[in-house]
């Protein structure tokens, strides 16, 4: 009888957690890693793959996705074995059904705006109940596009608290906006709360001060914070929505955004020209993934999905991308935990892609880049058998190509779910907490509970991790 399910052989294996990094082969059974080691028999495995040539990291963990359409295709094919839905829970288990590609995806329930009022805490509270009943680890405010005040903000912030969920912010207000202003008055309205800033980069695009000059600003403000957990991305372009309201106006203040950012007018016809103007990229699925088309063909599929489309602007500042991903403070930590890519289905799933480029000029080591685009995602999310390769871990692994800079196979618990761009995967694992256990399993999915106490979220004022030496 075979001791290995699968043997992964001569890749060179990085596990910052495991003080790995070396050529080493991986023996997997029973979909969690048996053992790393040099020179493991190929007698003792049932199916044996060679990757010499190759670097195997533990498999890649996106803290801010999106999951629709063709997402788990596009993530499957960027190296990503786990996943954090940033808005809207309740379509995942149909998302699954309908595309599933053998992935793991924890995610969040969005909940409100209010934009007029606070809301009774007794609302609150029942919300966000019923999205963790549902199978939601925790609850999203999407205040940068659609904004509450700051009241009903700071309610929800401590109401998730209280109930020990998950609870992600995009910043901005009806007093501030998606912007560095947004971001300080979130970090204010937290207080000794724990809490989530969502894409730390987004928020440091120019709009108050010098681009350089708000990233230094935002980071020193995030810094030393234990309260706090963030991630950013490294893509260059936003993802927002295309919708126009009965008013004229873009139903997403970050639309809005980005058109004054390039001195269009924030309405309807500033926002069709910009897409002319080849500025507005409209997302469109071609070929199983999403697609940016803008100039004239795009705006005909704006106008003729009577605006109901994802969109996308070029808005992110390198300045900002750039020290996100690599800043530290005095202790050696970084100052954002993890990379993530706030993709899925918007085409910008490029952890791998940016993240070797910034290994290339030695911005990070190799070991670092694992580190933020893996093991920092298992803490967060409290997953301890993940972000690793020390025995008894799931076998989640993403192999890379460094000459090519990209992700040419995923294995999520033992199983190829991805092969040079083919995807082999199916259904997949719904991460949850116990209160939406019974729901989850009841789908029929694959079902993974952890404890919202051990997330970074709620343990880093007691333990601060840093990636070991």
């Amino acid at each position: 009888m075979a001791t290995y399910d699968l043997l992964l052989k001569g890749a060179v294996v990085v596990d910052p957690v495991g003080r790995v990094d070396g050529p080493l082969d991986v023996g997997i059974a029973g979909g969690r890693v048996a053992e790393v080691g040099p020179g493991l028999p190929g007698s003792a495995a049932a199916e044996v793959i060679d990757l010499t040539g190759h670097v195997l990291m533990p498999g890649v963990i996106d803290t801010h996705t999106h999951i629709q359409g063709p997402a788990m295709r596009m993530m499957a094919r960027a190296g990503v074995c786990t996943a954090l839905e940033m808005a809207d829970f309740r379509s995942l288990l149909a998302e699954f059904a309908a595309r599933g590609c053998g992935l793991n995806v924890a995610g969040l329930q969005a909940i409100g705006p209010w934009a007029a009022e606070t809301p009774g805490r007794a609302e609150v509270a029942g919300l966000i109940d019923e999205a963790t009943a549902a199978g939601a680890i925790g609850i999203k405010m999407i205040g940068g596009h659609r904004p509450s005040t700051p009241a009903a903000t700071e309610l929800m912030i401590d109401a998730a608290n209280r109930a020990k969920a998950y609870v992600a912010f995009h910043v901005g207000s009806t007093e501030t906006g998606s912007h560095l202003r947004g971001l300080l008055e979130a970090i204010e309205l937290a207080g000794d709360n724990s809490l989530h800033i969502a894409h730390v980069n987004s928020y440091l695009r120019g709009m108050i001060k010098d681009p350089a000059a708000e990233v230094l600003e935002g980071l020193a403000a995030i810094e030393g914070k234990s309260n706090l957990v963030s991630e950013s991305y490294l893509a260059v372009i936003n993802g927002t929505g295309g919708a126009v309201g009965p008013d004229g106006l873009p139903a997403s203040h970050v639309t809005r955004n980005c058109l004054r950012m390039r001195g269009y007018s924030a309405d309807e016809a500033g926002l069709e020209q910009a897409i002319r103007d080849g500025y507005g990229l409209v997302h469109t699925e071609e070929g199983g993934v999403t697609v940016p088309v803008t100039g004239p063909a795009g705006a005909d599929i704006w106008r003729a999905r009577g605006t109901q489309v994802m969109m996308s602007f070029p808005v992110n500042q390198p300045q900002a991308t750039f020290l996100c991903a690599v800043r530290k403070d005095g202790a050696g930590r970084f100052t954002v935990d993890a990379i993530s890519t706030d993709g899925g289905s918007i085409p910008r799933n490029v952890t791998v892609e940016y993240g070797l480029s910034l290994v290339r000029y030695q911005a990070l080591s190799l070991r670092e880049f694992v580190w933020k685009a893996s093991a920092a995602g298992a803490l967060m999310l409290g997953l301890k058998d993940k972000g690793h390769l020390g025995p008894g871990a799931d076998a989640d692994v993403t192999v890379l190509d460094l000459a090519r800079g990209k992700a040419v196979m995923t294995i999520v618990g033992g199983r190829v779910v991805m092969a040079n761009g083919v995807i082999y995967g199916t259904g997949g694992t719904i991460i949850t907490t116990p209160r939406g256990e019974a729901n989850v399993r009841a789908s029929g999915l694959g079902c993974k509970v952890v404890h919202p106490e051990e997330m970074l979220l709620y343990t880093k004022r007691r333990s601060w991790p840093r990636m070991p030496a």
